[in-house]
């Protein structure tokens, strides 16, 4: 280095560090620019699907999560560079969003992408970190009634959908459950169905076959990858209503489940039948169709006292 060279360098280095002292006197602080990430917001979600989502969830669960991606987050979250994503804005994307369920549903797919992309070190903070939203409480369903059963089959008798409804009310299965049934599934000689439990790991659980269920199945024919119904999750929802427009899809399983209490079947049978890891939990929702079964039961035994004369 000549000395030309060097004295170039030392201007150079005294001439940065006048602008640091400079910077510091008045009170200045250093920013550092902050350079997009390689993944927009929306590219990242469908990146995250399709590499992590999709080689381990059922093809139920993906239908829905496309859902949350294609109707609940795109259209409504601008798609910037996805370190630009901040806390307040998705604080305030999920506040505005007035259905629990789908908030949650929303909520979860944001805080696992996130915390995926940080990972990943595609993004230096987690924003979802910030973020709450009210717990959800789940409403409690209510079953349809003997008119509204016959009016419901009624209505959709001839329906592409009839079966699948059907099978619903026959099996108590969750609708994402239904549309996992395959072929593979059904053990005709031992009279059994495999249901693919979609809440928890737990709720993996075996069924009898009942009559009704396998007369319904003889009736269709699977496609060529084994499976018996294909719809899209939002389509059955939104067709439901329509036909029963004073019920939730999920009223059908509750549907069943009183049936079973009131043929009296006994309420740990039902759990099972159910998928649900606690009693406590079968015993809880359907309280009320325990304490109904309990007053006829009641009557039987009055009837009993009242000819016997026991007094």
């Amino acid at each position: 280095m000549t000395q030309i060279e060097l004295e170039q360098k030392i201007n150079t280095l005294e001439s940065m560090l006048g602008k640091v002292l400079e910077i510091l006197q008045n009170g200045g602080v250093f920013s550092v620019p902050v350079l997009p990430c390689k993944f927009t917001f929306h590219t990242w979600l469908d990146e995250w699907c399709a590499a992590y989502k999709k080689p381990s969830v059922k093809p139920a669960t993906l239908n829905t999560l496309d859902v949350v991606l294609r109707v609940h987050i795109k259209p409504n979250f601008p798609n910037v560079p996805l370190n630009l994503v901040t806390g307040i804005e998705l604080q305030k994307f999920l506040a505005g969003m007035k259905a629990g369920r789908t908030r949650k549903a929303v909520f979860d797919v944001l805080k696992e992408s996130f915390k995926t992309a940080q990972g990943l070190k595609l993004i230096t903070d987690n924003p979802m970190l910030a973020v709450k939203i009210p717990p959800h409480v789940q409403e409690k369903g209510e079953a349809l009634n003997e008119k509204e059963i016959a009016a419901f089959l009624a209505a959709i008798k001839g329906h592409k959908t009839e079966h699948y409804f059907k099978y619903l009310l026959y099996t108590g299965c969750r609708r994402n459950e239904g549309l996992n049934l395959n072929k593979s599934d059904i053990d005709y000689k031992n009279r059994l169905i495999h249901i693919h439990g979609t809440k928890t790991d737990g709720s993996d659980r075996i069924l009898p076959l009942f009559n009704n269920v396998a007369a319904l199945l003889n009736r269709n024919r699977p496609d060529k990858d084994g499976f018996y119904f294909r719809f899209r999750p939002d389509y059955l929802t939104h067709v439901f209503k329509k036909f029963c427009p004073e019920h939730k899809l999920h009223d059908l399983r509750h549907t069943f489940a009183t049936t079973c209490l009131k043929a009296k079947i006994p309420m740990k049978v039902v759990q099972k039948w159910l998928g649900h890891s606690k009693l406590d939990t079968t015993a809880d929702i359907y309280s009320h169709v325990t304490d109904e079964v309990s007053r006829a039961e009641a009557s039987v035994l009055n009837l009993y006292f009242m000819q016997k004369a026991v007094n």
